[in-house]
């Protein structure tokens, strides 16, 4: 059997991870120049306390104590594992974790592989969710890495933003976009394709926003039976407005999660976005 590791952004409920025996690396967030273990030394309440603050919020990758010791122990087992990784394009995780593999290879001979999730939260977790029905079949190594990446391929993410506070300070746009767009009351609807965040379309007020991530949905998941992951932080309105468009709209497969920790730190407050294979 193959064992799963994966890092804290990827948000499997508490049940699942001790269900499948799942490994989890926090990544850190640094508030103020002090860093906590995402998940473990830092709740999302407190996280949205301090955005709200408007305290300098960073995150970095794992520390090489949280994930090392983890990577090492199995491969003196003998015992092949994939790490899962939130997107290399937003974080330095899964070159990290490659690094470290890299090293271990020169003394063990047990198969080991980081997979670049391209993707984090809820969309990290469905993908997981479908890895680990996949191990059932008992597939090979190289098939389930295929497998593992060919879903990272196939996941669509789309995110609305209230504020532009957080990607700004992040280096994403530029102070003059943010307001620019504050002003104007633009919302911007990203994208994560091919792990980036990138920009899809822009609107006018939350209404109008919310209305493109519907549209987007029913253009690409045209399988009413699609399971749909509707994630938001902070501003349980805007999640309700976003479950009753989706739910006008025929689908019901619906599951509701928070925005991560790291990915908040990322893009702010008051966010909502939707994921699915």
């Amino acid at each position: 059997m193959i064992k799963i590791i994966v890092d804290s952004t990827c948000d499997l409920s508490d049940a699942f991870i001790k269900k499948h025996n799942i490994d989890v690396v926090p990544l850190q967030v640094i508030i103020n120049n002090k860093p906590y273990k995402d998940k473990l030394e830092l709740s999302i309440e407190t996280l949205y306390e301090h955005i709200k603050k408007g305290d300098d919020i960073k995150t970095s990758l794992p520390i090489y104590e949280d994930i090392q010791p983890i990577f090492e122990k199995y491969a003196k087992e003998n015992q092949p594992f994939i790490f899962y990784a939130f997107s290399k394009s937003l974080s330095g995780t899964y070159n990290f974790a490659n690094l470290l593999i890299k090293d271990l290879q020169e003394t063990y001979d047990t198969k080991m592989y980081a997979v670049d999730t391209k993707n984090g939260g809820l969309a990290s977790a469905m993908m997981l969710e479908n890895i680990i029905s996949y191990l059932d079949n008992d597939p090979s190594f190289e098939a389930t890495i295929k497998y593992s990446e060919k879903l990272a391929d196939q996941m669509h993410h789309v995110i609305m933003l209230e504020d532009l506070t957080q990607l700004r300070k992040g280096g994403r746009i530029s102070a003059i976009k943010s307001m620019i767009s504050h002003a104007l009351s633009i919302k911007p609807v990203l994208q994560i394709h091919d792990g980036s965040i990138k920009s899809y379309k822009n609107a006018i007020g939350s209404k109008r926003a919310l209305n493109e991530l519907s549209v987007y949905v029913n253009k690409y998941a045209k399988d009413k039976s699609t399971k749909i992951g509707i994630l938001y932080s902070a501003n349980e309105n805007l999640l309700n407005i976003m479950l009753s468009k989706l739910e006008s709209s025929g689908y019901k497969n619906i599951v509701v999660g928070r925005i991560a920790s790291v990915m908040t730190a990322h893009i702010g407050l008051d966010a909502v976005s939707i994921c699915f294979l």
